[in-house]
């Protein structure tokens, strides 16, 4: 059976330090020409290799892949002394990489210093279209720091090329790299009209067809093109009126009209156009009057739309619609029953809610993203359901089994919007126990929200609580959820990881940052650039934990300007432009930096232990969640 493995060698990293050791044959993977839904093996052959006796787990890490719905790491079986893990490939499996490691990743596997463990996946005997583009893709991963990343991309490119010839995706990458490297302007521009072609054969290939659409978007994304994008669009709707795709694009120009007046003038001109082809694009405008009905609290006319606003075919996101309508209904307290029957549908198909990322392709219809999560997300989304249920039953006369519902489910709800009517509930039946612990619930929950702190204060003195009782309340609270989060931080504390002494960093004053500045001080330091969305969207909340603490002198913030393609002007201009923000902004000038401390992706928010250690990365952005977790990281980097 050993034959039909494939053998690979295998490079240790040890701690920080790269200790290379070349072994053959220790990494087995079977079956070698592997199809999706096979079953797959992988083994390791400790024999091979030096795994220290500290070392209880050993964990499959995709570095690259695109199976959506499996975990990215997943946890492998000790068998005798060899490691093994078994999986099942997914219907879509394309190309995968991977390395093999410790929990903490201070021990890793892999074939060299520069390459991955890869999967390559075949249809019968044939490989599969698309897998050394995956592969190209994968090198960003696999060898990141590489001067001659971009050329061994487009070495994977080109042989992609060769076996697939007219893989539309592959050949924009080929002559990106073309344009990107064109020696003259008069060459640059060649390519790029053969991009543009190529991306034309595709739209006229099916102009009409939204995941081809999506296609011929990427295309001019892959090209740097993005402001083309509503152009074709335009064709579309030019070329294409009647036609579900030209329908919906008008459609959606029509509902961001601000004046809902000519909103409904214009759907009303437009509906006669309706017809069996493209009536799925006209459901986002009876959503669009189902709801400015219901907010004029016009009964029958919100009810004649009602049933256009159900989906035929429901997907994942049909529940979290049909949770909005919901809340539109109760906060207007008109057509309850119907609320009721959107809320019971929800609960029906609590299991196919979208707690996690949901993709779309043509090819595979919708593909839910593993959370380990999940199942627990889920049951805080059932409460959810269940506390509006209440909030239904209290509207329509039933408080008993009101009362029941919402002190039932109130503990597992986060949020605010339906803690606070729920708490208003309790305060309306003059409840102020339970109203209380609602407030409480929330606070902890939500501690930076001025109505939720203003509400809990008022239920307080209600109990007739002194402003020495409320303080100390409140400081009970907050070291409740702080220690709460405190639990969780344990486990995300990074040891034994420094943070560069050599910086490369200024003020927007032009005055160098240097080691020493940090020396004795908790850091907070969060890479952005002016052109990150998700930058500039976590800003608010950073801002406002940066003003709790901008006083401390035990705490720096480091709002530092890292991002591709952008200068130190680009950081000032942006300062300069946004006065509202009054945290300190740094630029760095070091290209290695990034890739220094091992960041992918902005933004990413360290916190630095006053000996310039390590201690949190936290990587992304989650709106107002920033708030509770960047304060606690901070305070629990002050006390430890």
């Amino acid at each position: 059976m050993i034959n039909k493995f494939i053998l690979i060698a295998a490079t240790l990293l040890l701690a920080n330090n790269l200790a290379l050791q070349a072994q053959e044959n220790a990494v087995l993977i079977h079956p070698t020409k592997a199809s999706p839904k096979d079953e797959i093996k992988i083994k390791l052959l400790a024999n091979k290799v030096q795994i220290p006796d500290s070392i209880k787990q050993l964990f499959l890490q995709f570095s690259y892949s695109n199976f959506y719905e499996m975990p990215q790491r997943l946890e492998m079986k000790k068998v005798n002394q060899d490691w093994e893990i078994n999986f099942k490939l997914p219907f879509y499996a394309n190309y995968s990489s991977f390395f093999i490691t410790s929990a903490d990743q201070k021990f890793v596997i892999r074939p060299t210093d520069t390459t991955h463990y890869e999967i390559f996946v075949y249809e019968g005997n044939k490989l599969k279209e698309g897998n050394y583009l995956a592969k190209g893709y994968s090198t960003a991963y696999q060898n990141r720091n590489s001067k001659s990343m971009e050329q061994q991309q487009l070495a994977y490119f080109q042989k992609e090329q060769q076996l697939f010839p007219t893989n539309y995706e592959n050949n924009l990458k080929i002559l990106q790299y073309r344009m990107k490297t064109a020696k003259d302007e008069v060459s640059k521009e060649k390519y790029r009209q053969q991009a543009l072609q190529v991306i034309e054969d595709k739209f006229r290939s099916n102009p009409t067809v939204d995941g081809n659409l999506n296609k011929v978007t990427m295309g001019f994304l892959i090209i740097g093109e993005k402001q083309k994008v509503d152009s074709i669009r335009n064709v579309v709707i030019k070329e294409f009126p009647n036609s579900n795709l030209g329908m919906s694009y008008t459609l959606g120009r029509l509902l961001d009209i601000p004046d809902s007046a000519d909103v409904i003038t214009e759907i009303n001109k437009l509906l006669p156009k309706k017809t069996k082809e493209n009536e799925e694009a006209f459901q986002a405008a009876y959503g669009y009057l189902f709801e400015y009905y219901v907010g004029k609290k016009d009964a029958d006319k919100a009810l004649s739309y009602y049933p256009f606003i159900l989906d035929k075919e429901p997907n994942p996101y049909t529940w979290r619609t049909y949770t909005y309508y919901v809340d539109l209904l109760i906060d207007n307290n008109i057509l309850l029953d119907k609320a009721q029957e959107l809320n019971n549908l929800v609960l029906k198909n609590i299991a196919d809610y979208p707690v996690t990322l949901v993709r779309y392709f043509p090819e595979t219809g919708y593909l839910v993203g593993h959370d380990d999560a999940r199942q627990e997300k889920i049951n805080k989304v059932q409460s959810e359901v269940l506390l509006r249920q209440g909030l239904i039953q209290q509207k329509t006369g039933h408080k008993q089994e009101a009362y029941a519902l919402l002190a039932k489910n109130y503990p597992l709800v986060e949020s605010k919007d339906l803690l606070k009517k729920a708490a208003q509930v309790f305060a309306d039946n003059k409840n102020i126990d339970q109203e209380l612990q609602v407030w409480s619930h929330a606070y902890k929950l939500t501690p930076y929200d001025s109505t939720i702190r203003t509400s809990l204060r008022k239920t307080l003195i209600k109990e007739n609580k002194s402003d020495q009782e409320i303080s100390s309340y409140v400081n009970g609270l907050d070291k409740a959820w702080k220690g709460a989060y405190f639990k969780s931080l344990e486990k995300k504390v990074i040891k034994g990881e420094t943070f560069p002494s050599e910086l490369s960093i200024k003020d927007m004053n032009g005055k160098s940052l240097t080691s020493q500045d940090l020396q004795g001080k908790v850091v907070v330091l969060d890479l952005w650039a002016t052109w990150c969305v998700p930058c500039l969207a976590s800003f608010p909340y950073v801002h406002q934990v940066y003003l709790k603490y901008k006083d401390n002198p035990k705490v720096k913030f480091i709002i530092l300007n890292t991002g591709s393609g952008n200068t130190f002007e680009d950081a000032k201009n942006w300062v300069e432009k946004n006065p509202n923000y009054t945290f300190p902004v740094y630029y760095n000038s070091d290209k290695s930096f990034n890739s220094t401390l091992d960041v992918n992706t902005i933004p990413t928010t360290f916190i630095l232990g006053p000996n310039q250690n390590i201690v949190f990365k936290k990587v992304g952005s989650e709106g107002e969640k920033i708030l509770q977790d960047l304060d606690a990281m901070i305070d629990y980097a002050l006390q430890n």
